[in-house]
């Protein structure tokens, strides 16, 4: 797991009616800066998560508080 490198994009999103937030980001290998395509990112707390697409790319709306990310690949 210490070569990729997670990047997040940006929190995209900020409604204060819904108080979400959306995070979204590349995941690639960090030696080479290719893309990979079926990491997970999983945030334990909320029990959700998502896969990255065929392109490295994911996104997930969650509520907004301080949350932890795990990321996986294998």
């Amino acid at each position: 797991m210490n070569k990729i490198a997670l990047i997040f994009l940006g929190l995209i999103l900020t409604t204060k009616a819904t108080a979400q937030i959306t995070i979204s980001g590349y995941v690639f290998d960090r030696s080479d800066r290719e893309t990979l395509p079926g990491a997970t990112i999983y945030l334990p707390v909320l029990q959700m998560g998502t896969a990255t697409n065929a392109y490295g790319f994911y996104s997930i709306t969650v509520p907004d508080n301080k949350i932890e990310v795990r990321l996986s690949y294998l």
